[in-house]
């Protein structure tokens, strides 16, 4: 009887030590993986500021001179019925009940942050503790309690969006979390929890990873990376593209008689 449950004891402890390693893997991958989604957001942010600088222009340029010539050659063009003059708004038709239909009121754009990245950090952290401490992933009902009250505190600093508060509760309830009972039971099913929050975590990192992999910004700088055999650059193609088209436009609009803003074409 002794010798039996020495070797459930021995089997227990052999079972909680390889979880543990697991969950130590699993951990250090997801740091990997962190690091890598905190580079590739870096390599995509300079890629898009170099585009903002050197295509950016061109391509705003492009459109003002195309809805210049538009609007002259719509001018030139025969008036269609029901014209009313250039500059000129059709009048407005009232309904059976004489009521006249009023544009809509656009809504105003909100300021941005100074830090465009600040909502994605309390999105991202949220996400994080949620599925850490949801009541849901809770084995014993007094676990169940405890990780509703921790999910309270989460949900008002996300509805704030105060960054430095969930980082707070992070660091706060981690101690907590793994400082629980010691009990074999116990260990494992903690244990059992927070790699199953791993595996979710990864999962979601790795599936955004790969959607940043496969964006526009990421395969255009792909195309012009220097380490690649046939290096194309790619930001002074779409540059000559851009002044081609630009060159074509101006073209069109001097044989109109059509005066250009230079100043407008600065800016």
């Amino acid at each position: 009887m002794v010798k039996a449950k020495k070797s459930i004891s021995i089997q227990v402890n052999t079972n909680l030590e390889a979880l543990r390693a697991k969950v130590l893997r699993r951990r250090e991958y997801l740091d990997l993986l962190e690091t890598e989604l905190t580079n590739t957001r870096a390599i995509i942010h300079e890629f898009t500021q170099l585009y903002n600088a050197r295509i950016a222009p061109l391509e705003k340029e492009q459109k003002r001179l195309s809805r210049l010539l538009e609007r002259w050659s719509a001018d030139l063009a025969p008036p269609p019925s029901g014209w009313h003059g250039r500059g000129k708004r059709a009048p407005q038709q009232a309904d059976s009940n004489g009521h006249v239909e009023q544009e809509p009121i656009r809504p105003k754009k909100r300021p941005q942050s100074a830090d465009p990245d600040y909502e994605r950090k309390v999105r991202d952290l949220f996400r994080r503790l949620a599925k850490r401490y949801h009541p849901d992933l809770a084995q014993e009902e007094e676990d169940k309690k405890h990780f509703e009250m921790i999910m309270a505190e989460i949900n008002q600093a996300y509805m704030a969006k105060d960054l430095k508060a969930l980082e707070s509760l992070a660091q706060a309830h981690s101690a907590s979390l793994n400082g629980g009972s010691r009990l074999p039971a116990a260990e494992m099913a903690r244990l059992t929890l927070e790699l199953r929050q791993l595996d979710a975590m990864i999962f979601e990192i790795e599936q955004t990873i790969r959607e940043l992999d496969l964006s526009p910004a990421m395969q255009m700088r792909g195309d012009a990376n220097e380490e690649r055999p046939h290096r194309r650059d790619i930001l002074r193609e779409m540059e000559s593209d851009y002044r081609e088209r630009i060159s074509d436009l101006r073209e069109q609009l001097i044989a109109l008689g059509v005066e250009i803003d230079e100043t407008k074409a600065k800016k």
